[in-house]
């Protein structure tokens, strides 16, 4: 039998929706990226966004709306997660390079909007700075689930993590990784 996906879990993870998770992270592995536009470093991967429309067709399938705008409850301000499912509450923001500055805000998101039952970020294994590879987009992330899962407002936080392989010229293959 194969072994379930890799994924973090903080709090407590409803087995439907880790079922469901479990499903959408199975039907990602593999998938072959390519990069939109130019890169700006020597590691030419896929962006996150180019990773979120990859990903969309998968949690279309699985019902989930992507860039669905909500509304902060005190200020009505507008924001948006990258997917999200209103029917048992799952928040999806898929993080890039940049993972370390920006899942905090996209942790608090998940805090602010009613709704949200498990939030779910997807951080790649790796931050490269002058080609070369550094932990600190896994470090932040981890670190800020962790801390995150002390004053939440949701059930649980999910980190799936990634990497790329080389496929082809100019794609990339998604690695889910440990």
């Amino acid at each position: 039998m194969p072994r379930p996906p890799p994924m973090t879990v903080f709090g407590n993870l409803p087995s439907a929706i880790r079922a469901s998770l479990v499903a959408v992270v199975g039907a990602a592995e593999g998938l072959v990226v390519a990069r939109s536009g130019s890169a700006r470093s020597k590691t030419p991967f896929p962006k996150s966004t180019d990773l979120e429309l990859a990903l969309k067709p998968i949690l279309d399938a699985c019902g989930f709306r992507h860039h669905h705008d909500l509304r902060h409850p005190r200020t009505g301000d507008r924001f948006e997660y990258d997917f999200w499912r209103p029917v048992d509450g799952v928040a999806v923001e898929v993080m890039g390079y940049r993972a370390d500055d920006e899942v905090y805000k996209d942790i608090v998101k998940f805090h602010v909007h009613d709704g949200t039952r498990v939030g779910v970020v997807w951080v790649p294994r790796w931050k490269w700075i002058s080609g070369k590879r550094t932990e600190t987009n896994h470090r932040a992330a981890m670190k800020a689930l962790a801390f995150a899962d002390s004053f939440m407002a949701v059930d649980a936080l999910v980190a799936v993590v990634y990497d790329w392989s080389k496929a082809g010229e100019g794609t990339w293959q998604l690695v889910v990784v440990e």
